[in-house]
């Protein structure tokens, strides 16, 4: 069942809220979710709107009011969890851009692990 998060307009609104005050970091995820809009028919119909939320969303965990183990992987992902976004944007938030091989790197398989 979709929520207003697993939406592109409800993935941006938050998006917004968080990040533009860290500058390049806004500006690049504006960048990465304009790109998964064009590639977005790559994907099943189904998962085309999913897929742009997760880019919207991806750097949340940048945010410094987000900020609990330092790896923004993980901390976006376990904000999410308390929004009570689908698990599955949650999982593609935490599982972004190698997180595995980083995770390992700063000792946080475990907390991964969870998504």
């Amino acid at each position: 069942m979709p929520s207003a998060l697993d939406t592109p307009q409800g993935a941006a609104e938050l998006a917004e809220s968080l990040l533009p005050p860290l500058g390049n970091r806004w500006l690049h995820t504006q960048a990465v979710a304009a790109r998964a809009q064009e590639l977005a028919g790559a994907v099943s119909e189904a998962d085309r709107d999913l897929l742009v939320a997760a880019a919207w969303l991806h750097d949340i965990g940048y945010a410094p009011e987000l900020r609990d183990t330092g790896f923004h992987p993980i901390d976006g992902a376990r904000h999410l969890e308390t929004l009570g976004a689908p698990a599955r944007l949650v999982r593609l938030v935490a599982h972004h851009s190698g997180a595995v091989y980083e995770a390992e790197q700063r000792g946080l398989t475990a907390e991964l692990a969870v998504y």
